[in-house]
């Protein structure tokens, strides 16, 4: 082999070795930086989580400060305040069944009353359509005058009305602003 051509081969080598080094360490670069993305989402991912648990600690040691000072000093001005507002809506709503209950039961008495009525008038129909046919059945029976030395009872007469004096004409003045003609 000439001489040029093993500086060539050798040059060629040294390129092939300097190449598959550049190849590895591209490789490693793209792992390392997959790695470190996937790291980043962890570390972020447990943040979160962490972010979570000491919320949720916090939250539970409040509602226990909150709960020994209401055992200690009683509810606060806001609690009381719902609890009345809840009160009086309590109040509202039994107060409106009351009179939904009131209404309920006015209307049954009157539709009570109102079947009474018309088993009244029913009735008295009745009774008058009765007392009518047994009038036409039977005929009337003329009055006649006591035989006898019984004398006719005397009947009272109506009382008469007072006399009443005529009123006084009324003189009337006239009315503002008309003229006399």
């Amino acid at each position: 082999m000439p001489a040029h051509r093993a500086n060539f081969c050798k040059a060629r080598t040294k390129m092939g070795v300097l190449t598959e080094a550049m190849m590895r360490l591209q490789g490693e670069i793209g792992a390392w930086r997959h790695e470190r993305v996937v790291m980043q989402h962890d570390l972020a991912r447990q943040a979160n989580e962490r972010r979570s648990r000491v919320s949720a600690l916090r939250a539970g040691f409040a509602r226990d400060c909150a709960g020994a000072r209401r055992a200690w000093f009683g509810p606060t001005l806001s609690e009381r305040r719902a609890e009345e507002r809840q009160q009086q809506q309590l109040a509202k709503e039994t107060r409106a069944e009351v009179q939904r209950e009131h209404e309920r039961q006015r209307l049954a008495e009157e539709a009570k009353v109102k079947v009474q009525r018309e088993c009244e008038q029913q009735r008295l129909a009745e009774e008058a359509k009765a007392k009518a046919q047994q009038e036409q059945q039977a005929p009337a029976k003329a009055k006649t005058r006591p035989l006898g030395n019984n004398p006719p009872k005397p009947v009272a007469a109506t009382a008469a009305r007072p006399p009443v004096a005529p009123l006084a004409a009324v003189h009337r003045l006239p009315l503002k602003g008309s003229k006399k003609h």
